[in-house]
């Protein structure tokens, strides 16, 4: 070593490099775990399209419910609508009257 050198100027040196590349690895892993953490910006994506998904089918259901529920009120206080399930889901017909089934083919037509 140099007697008149102090050595100070390049340890100063080197801690800030040595700050400055653990800033910036922090910052690096900052920045991945919140793109790409359990609670990070691709995460939030997924989760608020499933959240979408589910509002649908909630709405879906909702409608299904609706529409069932007027199908039993129907049920209960119109003989009509009682006589087309009859007919139509179990097939059954008033005496004298002849029930005819069609089924469909559902084998190709041949050339």
């Amino acid at each position: 070593m140099n007697p008149g050198r102090d050595p100070k100027p390049a340890d100063e040196g080197l801690r800030r490099k040595a700050a400055v590349i653990a800033s910036l690895l922090a910052l690096i892993a900052l920045l991945v775990g919140s793109f790409f953490g359990d609670r990070g910006v691709l995460q939030l994506l997924a989760q608020r399209k499933k959240a979408e998904l589910l509002q649908q089918q909630l709405q879906d259901l909702r409608s299904e419910n609706e529409r069932l529920a007027y199908e039993i009120a129907s049920l209960r206080s119109d003989p009509r609508a009682i006589e087309k399930l009859a007919r139509e889901q179990l097939g059954l017909a008033r005496p004298g009257e002849t029930v005819f089934i069609v089924r469909e083919d559902k084998t190709p037509a041949r050339p």
